[in-house]
Protein backbone atom coordinates (compact mmCIF):
# COMPACT_ATOMS: atom_id res chain seq x y z
CA UNK A 1 0.00 0.00 0.00
CA UNK A 2 3.20 2.19 0.84
CA UNK A 3 4.16 1.99 -2.59
CA UNK A 4 0.95 3.29 -3.88
CA UNK A 5 0.40 6.85 -5.07
CA UNK A 6 -2.56 7.34 -3.71
CA UNK A 7 -1.10 6.74 -0.11
CA UNK A 8 -1.43 8.93 2.59
CA UNK A 9 -2.87 11.82 -0.29
CA UNK A 10 -5.87 13.93 0.28
CA UNK A 11 -8.98 13.14 -2.48
CA UNK A 12 -12.00 15.73 -2.53
CA UNK A 13 -15.39 14.17 -4.01
CA UNK A 14 -18.48 15.99 -4.74
CA UNK A 15 -21.52 14.24 -6.56
CA UNK A 16 -24.77 12.80 -6.06
CA UNK A 17 -26.32 10.34 -3.93
CA UNK A 18 -23.95 7.48 -5.77
CA UNK A 19 -20.76 9.93 -4.48
CA UNK A 20 -22.41 10.78 -0.87
CA UNK A 21 -23.39 6.94 -0.38
CA UNK A 22 -27.56 6.75 0.05
CA UNK A 23 -26.70 3.25 1.33
CA UNK A 24 -23.40 3.30 2.53
CA UNK A 25 -22.16 6.49 4.06
CA UNK A 26 -19.21 8.15 2.28
CA UNK A 27 -19.67 6.05 -0.74
CA UNK A 28 -16.42 4.39 -2.49
CA UNK A 29 -14.72 7.47 -1.95
CA UNK A 30 -14.65 6.16 2.10
CA UNK A 31 -13.43 3.10 0.75
CA UNK A 32 -10.87 3.66 -1.25
CA UNK A 33 -9.20 6.42 0.92
CA UNK A 34 -9.99 3.93 4.12
CA UNK A 35 -7.69 1.41 1.78
CA UNK A 36 -4.60 4.04 0.73
CA UNK A 37 -4.52 5.99 4.17
CA UNK A 38 -6.20 9.10 2.87
CA UNK A 39 -7.44 12.26 3.93
CA UNK A 40 -11.01 12.74 2.32
CA UNK A 41 -13.69 15.13 1.93
CA UNK A 42 -16.80 14.22 0.56
CA UNK A 43 -19.31 17.26 -0.15
CA UNK A 44 -21.56 15.35 -2.47
CA UNK A 45 -25.55 15.54 -1.21
CA UNK A 46 -28.12 13.07 -2.45
CA UNK A 47 -30.38 13.97 -5.83
CA UNK A 48 -27.83 16.70 -6.20
CA UNK A 49 -27.61 17.97 -9.92
CA UNK A 50 -24.88 19.88 -12.09
CA UNK A 51 -26.79 21.94 -13.86
CA UNK A 52 -28.11 24.73 -11.38
CA UNK A 53 -31.75 26.32 -10.86
CA UNK A 54 -33.03 22.48 -11.01
CA UNK A 55 -36.07 22.21 -8.73
CA UNK A 56 -38.08 19.08 -6.99
CA UNK A 57 -41.41 19.95 -9.04
CA UNK A 58 -43.81 19.00 -5.72
CA UNK A 59 -42.70 21.41 -3.67
CA UNK A 60 -40.13 23.63 -5.48
CA UNK A 61 -37.29 23.83 -3.00
CA UNK A 62 -34.15 23.97 -4.25
CA UNK A 63 -31.58 20.57 -5.19
CA UNK A 64 -27.50 21.00 -4.58
CA UNK A 65 -26.18 22.03 -7.79
CA UNK A 66 -22.86 20.37 -8.08
CA UNK A 67 -21.30 23.16 -10.39
CA UNK A 68 -21.95 25.84 -7.84
CA UNK A 69 -19.83 23.98 -5.15
CA UNK A 70 -16.90 23.74 -6.57
CA UNK A 71 -15.10 26.45 -4.58
CA UNK A 72 -16.29 24.13 -1.33
CA UNK A 73 -14.21 21.31 -2.26
CA UNK A 74 -10.65 21.40 -0.37
CA UNK A 75 -8.21 23.25 -2.53
CA UNK A 76 -4.84 21.72 -0.83
CA UNK A 77 -6.54 18.20 -1.93
CA UNK A 78 -3.88 16.22 -4.04
CA UNK A 79 -6.92 14.54 -6.03
CA UNK A 80 -10.46 16.58 -7.25
CA UNK A 81 -12.85 13.94 -8.40
CA UNK A 82 -16.58 15.00 -9.41
CA UNK A 83 -19.53 12.89 -10.56
CA UNK A 84 -23.27 13.18 -11.52
CA UNK A 85 -25.50 13.63 -14.05
CA UNK A 86 -27.84 10.95 -14.06
CA UNK A 87 -30.57 13.21 -11.65
CA UNK A 88 -30.15 15.50 -14.76
CA UNK A 89 -31.01 13.33 -16.94
CA UNK A 90 -34.13 11.93 -14.69
CA UNK A 91 -35.50 14.94 -14.08
CA UNK A 92 -35.64 16.10 -18.00
CA UNK A 93 -37.27 12.70 -18.61
CA UNK A 94 -39.96 13.67 -16.12
CA UNK A 95 -40.26 17.49 -16.16
CA UNK A 96 -38.31 18.72 -19.28
CA UNK A 97 -35.99 20.72 -17.00
CA UNK A 98 -33.03 21.28 -17.07
CA UNK A 99 -32.50 21.68 -20.54
CA UNK A 100 -29.63 20.20 -21.82
CA UNK A 101 -28.44 23.26 -23.98
CA UNK A 102 -25.44 23.57 -26.70
CA UNK A 103 -21.59 23.04 -25.50
CA UNK A 104 -20.00 26.34 -26.32
CA UNK A 105 -17.19 27.36 -28.89
CA UNK A 106 -13.86 28.27 -27.33
CA UNK A 107 -12.96 28.69 -24.02
CA UNK A 108 -13.93 32.45 -22.87
CA UNK A 109 -17.62 32.28 -23.81
CA UNK A 110 -20.52 33.03 -20.93
CA UNK A 111 -22.20 29.39 -19.69
CA UNK A 112 -25.86 29.51 -18.90
CA UNK A 113 -25.23 27.11 -16.03
CA UNK A 114 -28.99 26.49 -15.29
CA UNK A 115 -28.54 24.47 -18.79
CA UNK A 116 -26.52 20.78 -18.77
CA UNK A 117 -24.07 21.91 -21.40
CA UNK A 118 -23.90 25.02 -19.68
CA UNK A 119 -23.42 23.58 -16.12
CA UNK A 120 -20.83 20.97 -16.91
CA UNK A 121 -18.13 23.54 -18.81
CA UNK A 122 -18.72 26.08 -15.70
CA UNK A 123 -17.96 22.83 -13.24
CA UNK A 124 -15.12 21.91 -15.64
CA UNK A 125 -13.84 24.91 -16.14
CA UNK A 126 -13.69 25.70 -11.77
CA UNK A 127 -12.05 22.37 -11.53
CA UNK A 128 -9.07 22.81 -13.70
CA UNK A 129 -8.48 26.12 -12.41
CA UNK A 130 -9.21 25.50 -8.74
CA UNK A 131 -6.87 22.32 -8.82
CA UNK A 132 -3.89 23.35 -10.96
CA UNK A 133 -0.98 21.17 -11.32
CA UNK A 134 -3.06 18.86 -9.09
CA UNK A 135 -5.20 15.51 -10.33
CA UNK A 136 -8.92 15.96 -11.33
CA UNK A 137 -11.46 13.71 -13.18
CA UNK A 138 -15.08 12.93 -13.39
CA UNK A 139 -16.81 9.58 -12.76
CA UNK A 140 -19.49 8.52 -15.10
CA UNK A 141 -21.90 5.87 -12.62
CA UNK A 142 -23.64 2.48 -14.17
CA UNK A 143 -26.66 2.98 -16.30
CA UNK A 144 -30.27 4.45 -14.72
CA UNK A 145 -31.64 7.15 -16.26
CA UNK A 146 -32.53 6.56 -20.00
CA UNK A 147 -31.25 9.73 -20.93
CA UNK A 148 -27.81 9.07 -19.21
CA UNK A 149 -26.48 6.16 -21.16
CA UNK A 150 -24.82 5.69 -24.66
CA UNK A 151 -27.75 4.31 -26.31
CA UNK A 152 -30.01 7.15 -25.75
CA UNK A 153 -31.22 9.67 -28.86
CA UNK A 154 -28.38 12.19 -29.33
CA UNK A 155 -30.65 15.05 -28.81
CA UNK A 156 -31.54 13.96 -25.52
CA UNK A 157 -28.22 12.27 -24.57
CA UNK A 158 -27.25 13.42 -20.92
CA UNK A 159 -24.22 10.71 -20.87
CA UNK A 160 -22.90 12.23 -24.69
CA UNK A 161 -22.99 15.51 -23.89
CA UNK A 162 -20.74 14.87 -20.17
CA UNK A 163 -18.27 12.98 -22.09
CA UNK A 164 -18.05 15.97 -25.11
CA UNK A 165 -17.55 18.48 -22.34
CA UNK A 166 -14.62 16.77 -21.00
CA UNK A 167 -12.61 15.77 -23.93
CA UNK A 168 -13.01 19.31 -24.61
CA UNK A 169 -11.64 20.36 -21.39
CA UNK A 170 -9.22 17.71 -21.59
CA UNK A 171 -10.91 16.50 -17.95
CA UNK A 172 -9.96 12.54 -17.29
CA UNK A 173 -12.84 10.80 -16.95
CA UNK A 174 -14.12 7.35 -15.97
CA UNK A 175 -17.00 5.40 -17.20
CA UNK A 176 -18.70 3.20 -15.41
CA UNK A 177 -21.36 1.89 -17.78
CA UNK A 178 -19.14 0.34 -19.54
CA UNK A 179 -18.07 -1.99 -16.58
CA UNK A 180 -21.21 -2.18 -13.98
CA UNK A 181 -24.11 -4.00 -14.94
CA UNK A 182 -26.83 -1.83 -15.69
CA UNK A 183 -29.04 -2.66 -12.33
CA UNK A 184 -31.78 -0.32 -12.97
CA UNK A 185 -32.95 -1.87 -15.92
CA UNK A 186 -33.23 -5.84 -14.44
CA UNK A 187 -37.25 -6.18 -13.64
CA UNK A 188 -38.76 -8.49 -11.39
CA UNK A 189 -40.66 -10.10 -14.62
CA UNK A 190 -37.77 -10.39 -16.43
CA UNK A 191 -34.57 -13.19 -15.89
CA UNK A 192 -34.19 -14.14 -12.02
CA UNK A 193 -31.09 -14.38 -11.43
CA UNK A 194 -30.26 -10.81 -13.39
CA UNK A 195 -32.83 -9.37 -10.88
CA UNK A 196 -30.85 -11.11 -8.06
CA UNK A 197 -27.88 -9.40 -8.87
CA UNK A 198 -30.39 -6.18 -8.58
CA UNK A 199 -31.39 -6.88 -5.22
CA UNK A 200 -27.90 -8.27 -3.80
CA UNK A 201 -26.22 -5.39 -4.97
CA UNK A 202 -28.08 -1.98 -4.40
CA UNK A 203 -29.96 -0.11 -1.99
CA UNK A 204 -33.34 -2.55 -1.15
CA UNK A 205 -32.94 -3.43 -4.73
CA UNK A 206 -33.75 -0.07 -6.21
CA UNK A 207 -30.85 -0.50 -8.94
CA UNK A 208 -29.90 3.22 -8.30
CA UNK A 209 -27.67 3.11 -5.06
CA UNK A 210 -24.64 0.53 -4.37
CA UNK A 211 -24.37 -0.74 -1.24
CA UNK A 212 -21.39 -1.58 0.45
CA UNK A 213 -21.37 -4.53 -1.35
CA UNK A 214 -22.12 -3.29 -4.41
CA UNK A 215 -19.48 -0.97 -3.75
CA UNK A 216 -17.07 -2.80 -3.21
CA UNK A 217 -17.34 -5.34 -5.88
CA UNK A 218 -18.36 -3.20 -8.94
CA UNK A 219 -16.84 0.51 -8.21
CA UNK A 220 -14.16 0.58 -6.03
CA UNK A 221 -11.85 -1.33 -7.55
CA UNK A 222 -12.30 0.08 -10.85
CA UNK A 223 -12.18 3.69 -9.55
CA UNK A 224 -9.08 3.33 -7.57
CA UNK A 225 -7.01 1.69 -10.43
CA UNK A 226 -8.35 4.90 -12.87
CA UNK A 227 -7.22 7.10 -9.80
CA UNK A 228 -4.07 5.62 -9.77
CA UNK A 229 -3.31 6.56 -13.58
CA UNK A 230 -4.22 10.54 -13.22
Amino acid sequence: MTESPLYKKKISLNGDSICYGVAYLGGYGKIIAERNSMQYQNIGIAGGTISAETYVKTDGRPRYWISRNIQKMDSDADYAILEGGVNDASLFLDYGTPKLGEITHGYDSALDDTTFYGAFESMLKQLTKRFAGKKIGYIIVHKMAKCFTPECEKDKNFYLAAIECCEKWGVPYLDLTKSVPPFAFFTKDGDPELYALKQQYTKDGDGWHPNEEGYRKYYCDKIEAWLKTL
